[in-house]
């Protein structure tokens, strides 16, 4: 009735072995990284659609996908997470930054 067949021979020879971890990030378009998409897509969601607000759906869209990218492209990785926090003097002592002498982020 069915025919169990073995593929590691053709998966030998003709397969190519792929890494299991991601290094780079997912990008779309080779610019938009897939968080800036989903961000793009909540916008349009959001003040499209629910609010009806289009003006400012479109200029939340050039600040997500036209300043978003440029940013990310010239700065380190974080920077959205470590500018406010130098900027502003904001300290959220926790598990992961206890307060206390030793400082463990910038």
């Amino acid at each position: 009735m069915f025919s169990m067949r073995s593929y590691d021979g053709l998966r030998e020879n003709h397969g190519t072995k792929v890494s299991q971890t991601i290094d780079s990030p997912i990008l779309v378009f080779d610019y938009f990284a897939l968080s800036e998409i989903f961000s793009a897509l909540f916008v349009v969601l959001l003040f499209g659609i629910i609010f009806y607000s289009w003006g400012l759906m479109f200029v939340i869209l050039i600040l997500v996908l036209g300043v978003g990218p440029v940013v990310r492209r010239r700065s380190n990785r974080g920077i959205y997470f470590h500018w406010p926090y130098r900027r502003f003097y904001m300290g959220l002592p926790g598990i992961v930054n206890p307060k206390g002498r030793r400082k463990f982020s910038d």
